[in-house]
């Protein structure tokens, strides 16, 4: 039986809404600074969580002015109500050389002790002047 996949947003879905991956987020401007996505709730892609997930962050727009950045995947219970956001999978640094449009920030199949609640946050060190990026679930069905 052929693998069915469906992609969904981390950076432009409304909170705990899944939408179809075509957005991207600005990185930020600020010295050291961190973007943050919209939560995505998994049980209301997958309610049965039987099925795995890959999850995909990506440079849309090649970054400027910035030493290097990073992204990372933090996950919670009940979306940080009481259960704050912690980190679940970090990415490797990426530098500024290397931050071209389609380079890859994080790539991996979340684990299976991951909460229902994930988020997807970018961070950079120094301070850029341009670049976006964009990341997506991929929930994989057998």
């Amino acid at each position: 039986m052929p693998i069915r996949e469906e992609s969904y947003d981390l950076f432009g879905a409304a909170s705990g809404s899944p939408a179809v991956y075509s957005y991207e987020k600005a990185v930020s401007t600020s010295a050291n600074g961190s973007i943050t996505g919209n939560a995505l709730d998994l049980r209301a892609v997958n309610p049965a969580a039987e099925d795995e997930y890959r999850v995909i962050i990506k440079v849309t727009t090649a970054c400027t002015g910035l030493t290097s950045l990073s992204a990372k995947i933090q996950h919670s219970a009940d979306n940080g109500t009481n259960d704050a956001y912690a980190d679940l999978v970090t990415g490797a640094s990426v530098a500024l050389a290397n931050a071209t449009k389609g380079a890859v920030l994080l790539e991996c199949r979340l684990p299976r002790n991951c909460k229902r609640w994930i988020k997807a946050t970018v961070t950079n060190v120094g301070t850029a002047t341009a670049g976006k990026v964009g990341g997506h679930v991929e929930v994989v069905y057998p």
